[in-house]
Protein backbone atom coordinates (compact mmCIF):
# COMPACT_ATOMS: atom_id res chain seq x y z
CA UNK A 1 0.00 0.00 0.00
CA UNK A 2 3.14 2.75 1.02
CA UNK A 3 4.17 2.00 -3.01
CA UNK A 4 1.17 3.34 -4.65
CA UNK A 5 0.75 6.10 -1.72
CA UNK A 6 4.76 6.78 -3.06
CA UNK A 7 3.24 6.50 -6.99
CA UNK A 8 0.59 8.82 -6.41
CA UNK A 9 2.50 11.12 -4.77
CA UNK A 10 5.14 11.01 -7.14
CA UNK A 11 2.35 12.07 -9.83
CA UNK A 12 1.11 14.74 -7.63
CA UNK A 13 4.56 16.33 -7.50
CA UNK A 14 4.89 15.76 -11.24
CA UNK A 15 1.96 18.13 -11.76
CA UNK A 16 3.16 20.86 -10.05
CA UNK A 17 5.39 22.43 -12.85
CA UNK A 18 7.41 25.57 -12.26
CA UNK A 19 7.84 28.00 -15.54
CA UNK A 20 11.23 26.82 -16.00
CA UNK A 21 10.80 23.13 -15.38
CA UNK A 22 11.50 20.62 -18.57
CA UNK A 23 9.08 17.99 -17.43
CA UNK A 24 5.79 17.53 -20.22
CA UNK A 25 2.33 18.62 -19.67
CA UNK A 26 0.55 16.20 -17.06
CA UNK A 27 -2.73 14.57 -17.15
CA UNK A 28 -5.54 17.17 -16.25
CA UNK A 29 -6.43 17.05 -12.86
CA UNK A 30 -8.84 19.08 -10.84
CA UNK A 31 -7.95 22.36 -8.34
CA UNK A 32 -8.68 20.58 -5.63
CA UNK A 33 -8.26 17.56 -4.23
CA UNK A 34 -11.47 16.99 -2.89
CA UNK A 35 -14.47 18.55 -1.75
CA UNK A 36 -15.52 18.19 1.98
CA UNK A 37 -19.69 19.54 2.94
CA UNK A 38 -18.97 21.73 0.34
CA UNK A 39 -15.41 22.89 1.41
CA UNK A 40 -12.38 22.34 -1.14
CA UNK A 41 -9.30 19.93 0.25
CA UNK A 42 -6.53 22.21 -1.18
CA UNK A 43 -4.39 20.63 -3.35
CA UNK A 44 -1.03 22.61 -2.46
CA UNK A 45 -1.85 21.36 1.57
CA UNK A 46 -1.72 17.87 0.13
CA UNK A 47 1.22 18.33 -2.04
CA UNK A 48 2.87 19.51 1.07
CA UNK A 49 1.21 16.68 3.61
CA UNK A 50 3.37 14.29 0.70
CA UNK A 51 6.53 15.95 0.75
CA UNK A 52 6.55 15.72 4.62
CA UNK A 53 5.12 12.62 4.88
CA UNK A 54 7.45 10.77 2.00
CA UNK A 55 9.93 13.30 1.96
CA UNK A 56 13.39 12.07 0.45
CA UNK A 57 12.20 8.74 -1.98
CA UNK A 58 9.72 11.01 -3.62
CA UNK A 59 12.17 13.61 -4.15
CA UNK A 60 14.87 11.58 -5.05
CA UNK A 61 12.48 10.18 -7.45
CA UNK A 62 11.12 13.58 -9.46
CA UNK A 63 14.81 14.85 -9.26
CA UNK A 64 15.50 12.06 -11.55
CA UNK A 65 12.02 12.58 -13.29
CA UNK A 66 13.21 16.15 -14.26
CA UNK A 67 16.66 15.16 -15.28
CA UNK A 68 15.18 12.59 -17.21
CA UNK A 69 12.88 15.38 -19.17
CA UNK A 70 15.57 17.88 -19.04
CA UNK A 71 18.06 15.17 -21.23
CA UNK A 72 15.48 14.17 -23.44
CA UNK A 73 14.51 17.98 -24.04
CA UNK A 74 18.02 18.98 -24.94
CA UNK A 75 17.95 15.64 -27.82
CA UNK A 76 14.83 16.60 -29.11
CA UNK A 77 12.73 13.71 -28.14
CA UNK A 78 9.48 13.68 -26.97
CA UNK A 79 6.29 11.38 -25.97
CA UNK A 80 3.21 12.07 -27.45
CA UNK A 81 -0.35 11.84 -24.77
CA UNK A 82 -1.72 9.53 -27.73
CA UNK A 83 1.06 6.88 -27.13
CA UNK A 84 0.94 6.96 -23.51
CA UNK A 85 -3.27 6.64 -24.02
CA UNK A 86 -2.44 3.74 -26.57
CA UNK A 87 -0.01 2.13 -24.04
CA UNK A 88 -2.88 2.06 -21.34
CA UNK A 89 -5.42 0.73 -23.54
CA UNK A 90 -3.81 -2.02 -24.75
CA UNK A 91 -2.61 -2.82 -21.03
CA UNK A 92 -6.48 -2.69 -20.22
CA UNK A 93 -7.58 -4.68 -22.69
CA UNK A 94 -5.20 -7.24 -21.95
CA UNK A 95 -6.24 -7.99 -18.61
CA UNK A 96 -9.94 -8.01 -19.81
CA UNK A 97 -8.72 -10.22 -22.02
CA UNK A 98 -6.47 -12.73 -20.16
CA UNK A 99 -7.01 -11.84 -16.37
CA UNK A 100 -11.11 -10.97 -16.08
CA UNK A 101 -12.32 -13.57 -18.71
CA UNK A 102 -13.19 -10.60 -21.16
CA UNK A 103 -15.38 -9.35 -18.59
CA UNK A 104 -15.02 -5.28 -18.95
CA UNK A 105 -16.74 -4.83 -15.96
CA UNK A 106 -14.34 -6.91 -13.58
CA UNK A 107 -11.50 -4.05 -14.52
CA UNK A 108 -13.03 -1.15 -12.23
CA UNK A 109 -12.94 -4.01 -9.66
CA UNK A 110 -9.42 -5.33 -10.51
CA UNK A 111 -8.35 -1.42 -10.26
CA UNK A 112 -9.87 -1.26 -6.99
CA UNK A 113 -8.02 -4.08 -5.75
CA UNK A 114 -4.62 -2.41 -6.37
CA UNK A 115 -6.09 0.79 -4.67
CA UNK A 116 -7.09 2.78 -7.78
CA UNK A 117 -10.04 3.84 -9.81
CA UNK A 118 -9.53 4.59 -13.56
CA UNK A 119 -8.25 8.03 -13.57
CA UNK A 120 -5.91 7.73 -10.36
CA UNK A 121 -4.32 4.85 -12.39
CA UNK A 122 -4.30 7.05 -15.60
CA UNK A 123 -2.50 9.86 -13.77
CA UNK A 124 0.17 6.84 -12.44
CA UNK A 125 0.40 4.75 -15.44
CA UNK A 126 1.05 8.31 -17.52
CA UNK A 127 3.81 8.84 -15.57
CA UNK A 128 5.80 5.45 -15.31
CA UNK A 129 4.98 5.51 -19.29
CA UNK A 130 6.50 8.44 -19.85
CA UNK A 131 9.45 7.91 -17.78
CA UNK A 132 9.90 4.65 -20.07
CA UNK A 133 9.63 5.34 -23.06
CA UNK A 134 12.11 8.61 -22.95
CA UNK A 135 14.39 6.41 -21.13
CA UNK A 136 14.25 4.24 -24.05
CA UNK A 137 14.81 6.54 -26.94
CA UNK A 138 17.63 8.16 -24.75
CA UNK A 139 18.95 4.93 -24.34
CA UNK A 140 18.41 3.78 -28.09
CA UNK A 141 20.49 7.02 -29.14
CA UNK A 142 23.41 5.98 -26.67
CA UNK A 143 23.34 2.07 -27.58
CA UNK A 144 26.13 -0.16 -28.62
CA UNK A 145 25.42 -3.67 -29.85
CA UNK A 146 28.72 -5.89 -29.18
CA UNK A 147 29.59 -8.79 -30.42
CA UNK A 148 28.56 -10.70 -27.33
CA UNK A 149 25.06 -9.48 -27.33
CA UNK A 150 24.85 -10.83 -31.01
CA UNK A 151 26.40 -14.13 -29.85
CA UNK A 152 23.88 -14.61 -27.02
CA UNK A 153 20.85 -13.37 -29.01
CA UNK A 154 21.87 -15.94 -31.86
CA UNK A 155 22.19 -19.01 -29.89
CA UNK A 156 19.01 -17.81 -27.98
CA UNK A 157 17.06 -17.50 -31.18
CA UNK A 158 18.64 -20.29 -33.26
CA UNK A 159 20.50 -22.51 -30.71
CA UNK A 160 23.75 -23.37 -29.89
CA UNK A 161 25.97 -22.63 -33.08
CA UNK A 162 22.84 -21.99 -34.66
CA UNK A 163 21.08 -25.41 -34.93
CA UNK A 164 17.79 -25.90 -33.44
CA UNK A 165 16.79 -29.97 -33.31
CA UNK A 166 13.59 -31.48 -32.78
CA UNK A 167 13.12 -34.45 -30.95
CA UNK A 168 10.40 -36.95 -30.35
CA UNK A 169 11.53 -38.00 -26.57
CA UNK A 170 9.99 -41.52 -25.16
CA UNK A 171 10.68 -41.28 -21.13
CA UNK A 172 10.92 -44.12 -18.71
CA UNK A 173 11.20 -43.55 -15.27
CA UNK A 174 11.98 -45.86 -12.15
CA UNK A 175 9.25 -44.13 -10.16
CA UNK A 176 6.58 -45.29 -12.63
CA UNK A 177 8.32 -48.54 -12.69
CA UNK A 178 8.35 -48.46 -9.07
CA UNK A 179 4.28 -47.90 -8.50
CA UNK A 180 3.59 -50.39 -11.75
CA UNK A 181 6.17 -52.78 -9.42
CA UNK A 182 3.89 -52.39 -6.12
CA UNK A 183 1.13 -52.34 -7.56
CA UNK A 184 1.53 -56.02 -9.29
CA UNK A 185 3.63 -57.77 -6.69
CA UNK A 186 3.66 -56.21 -3.47
CA UNK A 187 6.89 -58.02 -3.10
CA UNK A 188 10.47 -57.12 -2.28
CA UNK A 189 11.63 -53.09 -3.69
CA UNK A 190 14.19 -53.10 -6.05
CA UNK A 191 17.71 -51.17 -5.76
CA UNK A 192 18.01 -48.31 -8.12
CA UNK A 193 20.67 -50.75 -10.33
CA UNK A 194 17.88 -53.18 -10.62
CA UNK A 195 15.51 -50.78 -11.59
CA UNK A 196 17.63 -49.32 -14.15
CA UNK A 197 18.24 -53.28 -15.70
CA UNK A 198 14.36 -53.27 -16.19
CA UNK A 199 13.63 -50.09 -17.58
CA UNK A 200 16.60 -50.95 -19.82
CA UNK A 201 15.30 -53.98 -20.93
CA UNK A 202 11.88 -52.25 -21.56
CA UNK A 203 13.57 -49.68 -23.51
CA UNK A 204 15.65 -52.23 -25.92
CA UNK A 205 11.97 -53.91 -26.47
CA UNK A 206 10.14 -50.74 -27.53
CA UNK A 207 13.00 -49.96 -29.55
CA UNK A 208 12.64 -53.45 -31.95
CA UNK A 209 9.28 -52.35 -31.78
CA UNK A 210 9.65 -49.58 -33.82
CA UNK A 211 12.87 -51.45 -35.83
CA UNK A 212 10.48 -53.53 -36.70
CA UNK A 213 8.19 -51.23 -38.51
CA UNK A 214 5.56 -49.80 -35.57
CA UNK A 215 5.42 -46.53 -35.59
CA UNK A 216 7.87 -44.43 -32.89
CA UNK A 217 4.70 -41.91 -32.49
CA UNK A 218 2.16 -44.94 -31.49
CA UNK A 219 4.61 -46.70 -28.98
CA UNK A 220 5.74 -42.92 -27.29
CA UNK A 221 2.06 -42.16 -26.87
CA UNK A 222 1.24 -45.86 -25.48
CA UNK A 223 4.54 -46.00 -23.05
CA UNK A 224 6.36 -42.92 -22.63
CA UNK A 225 6.20 -41.78 -18.72
CA UNK A 226 5.81 -37.93 -19.91
CA UNK A 227 2.48 -36.82 -18.52
CA UNK A 228 2.36 -34.36 -21.47
CA UNK A 229 2.62 -37.23 -24.02
CA UNK A 230 -1.21 -36.48 -25.04
CA UNK A 231 -0.86 -33.16 -25.66
CA UNK A 232 2.63 -32.91 -27.23
CA UNK A 233 3.14 -36.61 -28.44
CA UNK A 234 6.32 -36.61 -26.84
CA UNK A 235 7.97 -33.80 -29.48
CA UNK A 236 10.22 -31.56 -27.33
CA UNK A 237 11.58 -28.10 -28.77
CA UNK A 238 15.56 -27.65 -28.50
CA UNK A 239 15.47 -25.83 -25.11
CA UNK A 240 13.16 -28.24 -23.57
CA UNK A 241 14.87 -31.73 -24.53
CA UNK A 242 18.61 -30.06 -23.49
CA UNK A 243 17.46 -30.15 -19.82
CA UNK A 244 17.38 -33.79 -19.75
CA UNK A 245 20.72 -33.89 -19.33
CA UNK A 246 24.60 -34.34 -20.87
CA UNK A 247 24.20 -37.67 -22.36
CA UNK A 248 20.75 -36.96 -23.95
CA UNK A 249 22.22 -33.85 -25.38
CA UNK A 250 25.32 -35.38 -26.78
CA UNK A 251 23.07 -38.52 -27.94
CA UNK A 252 20.87 -36.11 -29.72
CA UNK A 253 24.17 -33.80 -31.33
CA UNK A 254 25.16 -37.32 -32.65
CA UNK A 255 22.43 -38.81 -33.79
CA UNK A 256 21.00 -39.12 -37.54
CA UNK A 257 17.48 -37.62 -38.05
CA UNK A 258 14.78 -40.10 -38.40
CA UNK A 259 15.92 -43.40 -36.44
CA UNK A 260 15.10 -44.36 -33.11
CA UNK A 261 18.59 -44.16 -31.22
CA UNK A 262 19.50 -46.79 -28.66
CA UNK A 263 18.56 -45.56 -25.21
CA UNK A 264 19.99 -43.05 -23.04
CA UNK A 265 20.29 -43.24 -19.28
CA UNK A 266 19.63 -39.78 -17.24
CA UNK A 267 19.26 -39.48 -13.42
CA UNK A 268 14.88 -40.77 -13.60
CA UNK A 269 15.68 -43.64 -15.88
CA UNK A 270 16.02 -43.75 -19.76
CA UNK A 271 15.03 -41.78 -22.73
CA UNK A 272 15.02 -43.77 -26.35
CA UNK A 273 14.34 -40.73 -28.90
CA UNK A 274 14.60 -40.02 -32.85
CA UNK A 275 15.26 -36.97 -34.15
CA UNK A 276 12.56 -35.57 -36.14
CA UNK A 277 14.18 -32.07 -37.60
CA UNK A 278 17.40 -30.75 -37.72
CA UNK A 279 17.83 -26.78 -38.81
CA UNK A 280 20.76 -25.12 -39.18
CA UNK A 281 21.14 -20.80 -39.31
CA UNK A 282 24.34 -19.27 -40.11
CA UNK A 283 25.04 -16.26 -37.98
CA UNK A 284 26.70 -14.08 -40.98
CA UNK A 285 22.86 -14.17 -42.55
CA UNK A 286 20.68 -13.05 -40.00
CA UNK A 287 22.88 -10.38 -38.16
CA UNK A 288 21.63 -8.20 -39.82
CA UNK A 289 18.22 -8.50 -38.53
CA UNK A 290 19.52 -9.74 -34.97
CA UNK A 291 21.39 -6.30 -34.96
CA UNK A 292 17.69 -4.34 -35.60
CA UNK A 293 16.64 -5.93 -33.06
CA UNK A 294 18.50 -5.44 -30.81
CA UNK A 295 19.12 -1.94 -31.13
CA UNK A 296 15.58 -1.67 -31.03
CA UNK A 297 14.47 -3.65 -27.74
CA UNK A 298 13.44 -1.22 -24.98
CA UNK A 299 15.56 -0.46 -22.40
CA UNK A 300 16.08 -2.65 -19.61
CA UNK A 301 15.79 -1.90 -15.78
CA UNK A 302 19.65 -1.93 -16.06
CA UNK A 303 20.07 0.68 -18.59
CA UNK A 304 17.61 2.60 -17.06
CA UNK A 305 19.19 3.23 -13.67
CA UNK A 306 22.31 3.57 -15.92
CA UNK A 307 20.96 6.68 -17.46
CA UNK A 308 19.48 7.83 -14.14
CA UNK A 309 23.14 7.20 -12.56
CA UNK A 310 24.67 9.21 -15.12
CA UNK A 311 22.36 11.92 -14.93
CA UNK A 312 22.58 12.56 -11.67
CA UNK A 313 26.85 12.63 -11.59
CA UNK A 314 26.71 15.09 -14.32
CA UNK A 315 24.69 17.24 -12.38
CA UNK A 316 24.81 19.85 -9.53
CA UNK A 317 21.94 19.00 -7.66
CA UNK A 318 21.26 20.89 -4.19
CA UNK A 319 18.61 20.66 -1.48
CA UNK A 320 17.35 23.22 0.93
Amino acid sequence: MRNIVLALSIAALCACNTPGDPMGPGPARPSALAHVDGEAVSMDGYRTWLADVYGKQARDEYVGLWLLEREAKKRGLSVSEQEIDSALQTLWDGWIKDRLKGETAALDVELQRQGHDRESYRRWFHWQKRRELLATRVVHLERTIGEESVQRSFEQRYGPKGVRTQVRVLVLTRARLTQELARDSGGRALTAGELDERLMEKALALRARVLAGESFESVVRAESNDPAVRKDFGVYRDEQWRLRGAALVRAVEQAEPHVVQPPVKNSSGVDLFEVLARETTRLQDVREKLVAELAAEPASLEEITALDRRLREASRIEFP
